[in-house]
């Protein structure tokens, strides 16, 4: 065996018949991977599979998993499936990575973390645009003071889907099978973003509606929210809207940066707004606000760059990108947001698991 061939991790896909299987494949084609088996529950898609990929198809993943014993086991089921997938996986001595959502409801997410951990394997979530220049770049920004205390976080995506979206796959926009609409499918990379970049608020007051679609779950989400420290944010996302497809402003005391289609705009205070709110002579002013450049990293948002450093975490021990314990900070908003608009309260995190977990079987109509 070549040195190159002892860190080739072997790895096995689990709901290779999804279309997203099609975005793993850079990151299954790395030196440091091999691609051992792959599972889906249709049994027709054996041919395809095993063609596109020259890996055993299996049906049934737990003898998939006793048979090959893989290094590494990739999850890209519908996330109703996730947390129950990754635990058995965990239990068979896998790293795992899991696409986002990680999972539908916090307390799943709680358990695949406590499964990594007893199983001592690594659990990372597919959160690709952590990677993202613009992210990384305001990431640099927040780490080193730039904006000063957070005063005013604003975020709105809008994921334009039409009717035939939903028709084309009966899943979709239903509880049992995605466990929420907008929040459980489009947004969770906002989310992500939000939680990665500013924290996991402390409390949330939201509204979820199904505006324009057929669908059971939210097509359309507006939220409030408050951070430990007293700052406050809003939140919006919409399949059923067009326009203004994604915008992210961080206000503080120092400082304020735009994140939009026309990339990362900052603009720095001087003085700062406490000081100048302190000791100006003048009762109705602003400081000045200065634009500056703000440099992008060479860095890659994509699957590829995920599998590298979930490879370098295995290997050498790198930290992860998006670990478990942060990814499932999206998922616990998410569900804050399902539940606050449900009761008509606002809701403290951390998110009461058993209420959750009672509304939303109530919505599946279990």
């Amino acid at each position: 065996m070549q040195p190159n061939e002892q860190r080739r991790l072997r790895h096995v896909v689990i709901g290779a018949g999804a279309g997203i299987f099609k975005l793993h494949q850079d990151g299954l084609a790395l030196p440091t991977t091999a691609l051992v088996g792959v599972c889906d529950v249709n049994p027709a898609a054996r041919e395809r599979l095993e063609a596109e990929t020259g890996a055993p198809f299996y049906t049934d993943h737990k003898l998939m998993l006793a048979e090959l014993k893989p290094d590494v086991a990739v999850v890209i089921t519908p996330h109703p499936f996730h947390a129950p997938l990754a635990i058995d996986c965990l239990a068979a001595g896998c790293h795992v990575l899991v696409e986002k959502p990680i999972a539908v409801q916090a307390a799943e997410a709680d358990a695949m973390i406590a499964a990594a951990q007893k199983a001592d394997r690594l659990l990372a979530v597919n959160f690709q645009q952590r990677l993202r220049p613009e992210a990384a770049a305001l990431r640099k920004l927040l780490d080193d003071g730039r904006l000063g205390d957070i005063q005013h976080v604003e975020m709105s995506a809008t994921w334009t889907r039409t009717a035939l979206y939903f028709q084309n796959a009966g899943w979709r926009g239903t509880w049992k099978g995605e466990g929420g609409g907008v929040l459980m499918n489009q947004s969770p990379h906002n989310m992500d973003l939000l939680c990665y970049l500013v924290g996991l608020p402390q409390r949330v007051a939201a509204w979820t509606r199904t505006l324009m679609h057929d669908i059971e779950t939210e097509d359309t989400v507006q939220a409030m929210f408050e951070w430990a420290n007293g700052a406050t944010g809003s939140f919006h996302v919409s399949t059923s809207q067009a326009g203004k497809p994604f915008w992210f402003e961080i206000i503080g005391t120092k400082g304020i940066v735009q994140w939009s289609h026309k990339g990362v705009e900052l603009q720095v205070f001087e003085p700062d707004v406490r000081t100048h709110i302190a000791e100006s002579d003048q009762m109705y002013s602003s400081p000045a606000a200065h634009p500056e450049t703000v440099e992008l990293p060479a860095t890659s948002g994509n699957h590829e760059a995920i599998y590298r450093n979930f490879h370098d975490a295995i290997l050498n021990g790198a930290p992860l990108v998006a670990p478990g314990h942060e990814a499932a900070q999206s998922l616990e908003l998410a569900n804050a947001m399902i539940l606050s608009s449900h009761t008509g309260k606002q809701v403290e995190l951390p998110l009461a698991r058993d209420e959750y977990a009672g509304l939303l079987a109530r919505l599946q109509g279990k």
